[in-house]
This record gives C-alpha cells, sequence and structure tokens, in this order.
C-alpha cells in the first residue's frame, strides 16, 4: 500500500490539486510527497528483511501507484559489488559498483519508466510520448509495450542504431529529429501539447525521479544500512542523481540513517553546464549548445534541472567532476579487462569521476566510494579495443601456434 499523499512544489510549497507537469504557481518541478509517519510502521529494516520481492518494488510504500497499477519487469535490486583489481589500482580499499545497467533493457532508466508508465495507467493516459538520446526511449518503450498503450519517441539524428532498434523491437514509433538533444525536447513537447500525450520525459515528469530513488534505498540496504562516503553518478539530465538525494531524504525521515553520502555530479568535457558550475563555485547554469562527447546518454546541454542538481550536491558536501572522452574510454576499458563488467561511455563516466576524486585528494583511501554504472555496452558501438586487431585463421595447428606465438604468450 502506497504512502502517496499529492505532488508538490519544493521552491513556493505550492501542492497541486491532481497531476501537473510543473507549479501551477511559480512553474518549477513538482515532487511526490508520502505520509512518512504511516509508511515508518510498514517500511522498515525487519519488515524489509522479510520482503520476498527482490525488486525495487519492495519499496512500494514510497512509490506512488497502487498496487494494482504497477507496470513491472523485475525492475531494480541490482546487484552492488566490491571492485577488487580496479579499487586496489586506485589505492581504495571500499570501492564498490552498482550494476544498474543489469535492469531489464538495460539501463537505470527502467527505474523511472516502471513508475511513469504505472502512473499513466493510474492516470488513465493510452499514448506516452517522450524525448531521449537513447536508453530513456528504450525504457519508456518496453513498459509501455508491457502495459498495451502507444509509444511515441523524438531522438536526435545521432542516437545509436542499437538504442534505436530497441525501441523499435517494443513497438514503439520513432522519429529522429535533426539537431541537439533539445531540439527533440521541443518536437516531443509539441506533440504533448497537440495530441494530450503523457510526456515521459525524465526532466520534468514529476514521477521520473521515483524510480531512480530506489537506488539509494538499495545501496543503504545492501550495505547494511551503513550510508556509504561517496555516491558517485553520472549526470545529463540530472534525474538519477536526484532522485538518490530524494531517496536519501526519505530514508532519513523514517529514521533509517543518520547522515548522508556525499554526491559526485560527473559530466563529460564536452558537455559539463552542471558539473562546470559545481567546480566554478557557481549556481548559474551555462547551456552547452553544440555538445560534443562519446557518451551519449549525457549530452544535455541545457539540462532543466540544472540548479536542483547544484543544490543536491552542496547539500550533500558532494562535488562535480568533469572527466575528458579519454578519460572515460579508458575507465571503460578498465571495467572490461579488470572487473569483467562491459558498459557504455555514459556509465563509465562514474568511474572516470572517481578516479578524478582520488588523484585531487578528495577522497580518502578507505572511503566507501560507491559508483553508479548506469547503462550496458551492448547499446554502443563502444571503441574500448580495436577489432581490426583480431586475427582470421584457418582450423590448423601450425596457424594456431604461430599466432599465439604473435601476441606474446612466451610460456607456448
Amino acid at each position: 500500500m502506497t504512502s502517496y499523499m499529492n505532488l508538490k512544489c519544493p521552491r513556493c510549497g505550492n501542492e497541486a490539486r491532481g497531476f501537473e507537469y510543473a507549479c501551477p504557481k511559480c512553474g518549477s518541478g513538482l515532487e511526490a510527497q508520502y505520509d512518512l509517519e504511516a509508511a515508518k510502521g510498514r517500511l522498515d529494516k525487519a519488515s524489509l528483511g522479510s520482503k520476498k520481492a527482490r525488486s525495487m518494488w519492495r519499496y512500494a510504500e514510497l512509490l506512488p501507484p497502487k498496487p494494482e497499477n504497477i507496470v513491472s519487469l523485475g525492475e531494480g535490486f541490482t546487484p552492488l559489488i566490491r571492485s577488487e583489481r580496479i579499487g586496489e589500482s586506485l589505492g581504495l580499499s571500499n570501492l564498490m559498483l552498482k550494476l544498474d545497467f543489469a535492469n531489464p533493457t538495460g539501463s537505470f532508466k527502467d527505474r523511472g519508466a516502471s513508475v511513469m508508465i504505472s502512473m499513466a495507467k493510474q492516470l488513465g493516459f493510452k499514448e506516452a510520448v517522450l524525448d531521449s538520446s537513447g536508453n530513456a526511449a528504450s525504457s519508456i518503450s518496453a513498459y509501455s509495450a508491457r502495459l498495451g498503450i502507444e509509444c511515441f519517441i523524438f531522438v536526435p539524428d545521432y542516437a545509436s542504431e542499437g538504442k534505436l532498434m530497441q525501441s523499435s523491437a517494443y513497438g514503439a514509433k520513432a522519429f529522429k529529429i535533426r539537431g541537439t538533444r533539445g531540439d527533440a525536447y521541443k518536437a516531443a513537447n509539441y506533440a504533448k501539447r497537440r495530441f494530450g500525450w503523457y510526456y515521459c520525459g525524465f526532466q520534468t515528469n514529476p514521477f521520473a525521479i521515483e524510480g531512480p530513488k530506489t537506488i539509494a534505498f538499495e545501496i543503504l540496504e545492501q550495505l547494511d544500512w551503513a550510508a556509504p562516503d561517496w555516491i558517485v553518478f553520472p549526470v545529463g539530465t540530472g534525474s538519477g542523481l536526484l532522485g538518490i538525494y530524494k531517496g536519501l531524504w526519505e530514508m532519513k525521515g523514517l529514521g533509517l540513517i543518520e547522515r548522508f553520502p556525499a554526491l559526485a555530479c560527473v559530466q563529460p568535457e564536452g558537455c559539463c553546464p552542471i558539473a562546470g558550475a559545481l567546480k566554478g563555485g557557481s549556481d548559474e547554469i551555462k547551456p552547452i549548445e553544440r555538445p560534443e562527447t562519446i557518451a551519449e546518454g549525457l549530452m544535455i546541454g541545457a539540462p532543466l534541472n540544472g540548479q536542483r542538481v547544484i543544490k543536491a550536491v552542496k547539500d550533500t558536501g558532494g562535488v562535480g567532476e568533469i572527466a575528458s572522452d579519454a578519460e572515460i574510454l579508458r575507465a571503460g576499458a578498465e571495467l572490461a579487462s579488470l572487473e569483467g563488467l562491459f558498459v557504455e561511455p555514459s556509465a563509465a563516466a562514474s568511474l572516470a569521476g572517481a578516479r578524478k576524486l582520488v588523484e585531487e585528494g578528495t577522497v580518502d583511501s578507505d572511503d566507501v566510494i560507491v559508483c553508479v554504472l548506469t547503462g550496458s555496452g551492448l547499446k554502443t558501438k563502444t571503441p574500448y579495443g580495436d577489432l581490426s586487431k583480431i586475427p582470421t585463421l584457418s582450423p590448423v595447428e601450425e596457424e594456431l601456434e604461430a599466432a599465439v606465438k604473435r601476441i606474446g604468450l612466451g610460456r607456448f
């Protein structure tokens, strides 16, 4: 049973009477509010320990849909593992990796998609629409298919073919928009206004951050309610980091934690409006007109929630970090070759950010640091290795032995 009450503006305190995308009074983004006192009796360490549900819906009391409206593919409760080899190379004894690319469609966006599409059912919508560079489109398409409603997606024309193919397989109607992610946003919003479709964009749908906040719930529960020192997250729209921040506040409101981990907002050098402001000590977001980075999921040049992200980072004593494409590719290659984890560049940015925290002396060697890995490497054609160097051999022993010797395995 959910403890959801209503949508409220965190800026002016106005409570929406029903569903709105933004505060009708001041225009700011809205947030879902819960009766935490009522939830305390149903959501504590003992009750969570006895729950059989191994998905994010084990926290249904702090998610907005009624039980009969939940649309789920089993998302959430992804593994949290200790990094052995990379942690050792960085001099970190407690580097943890949250494998959120293990969600049903291969990205953390499934959490927000599950909540938003559940609310589409609850609110009676029959069509969903969004703009996306890929992962969000795949997620919303999948959950729309699960519910049985139409899905329309607007993507920038540079979006990965793999992600578009995934969305198309789920039955979504896709439209490529010439230009930037901002241009795709304009097109999707026009369709929302013109046709009355339910907008599932992660920047403005108030239910978008409700799914990602369960990342915080899971990390805390998986660490036996000992809050880590740092949570490192790659940021595009900021919905994931804002969700984690909201989740921490709700856990504190339930009395399950006393202190917050510091939040690190990591962005690529070619598109860092939020991290750049944080590093410069400013609250002002300077839009990036033409973002350029290999981390396509983070190419949000004008994040609508940028100032909210800055506030969340500062409130927790966190920092902004900027990683170059080369540093991101290095991190992705290390995750694959040293830990057996194949992630897309947008996800690898979190490890690149953690390396920066070490190099700048921001973290201590025994700090518990959680890097959230947000998307699968199978979604993009990522140059972590040179495929042209793979030899083609005839199935004969002489060629095999010669090839093995050429790659330098001296023991043969």
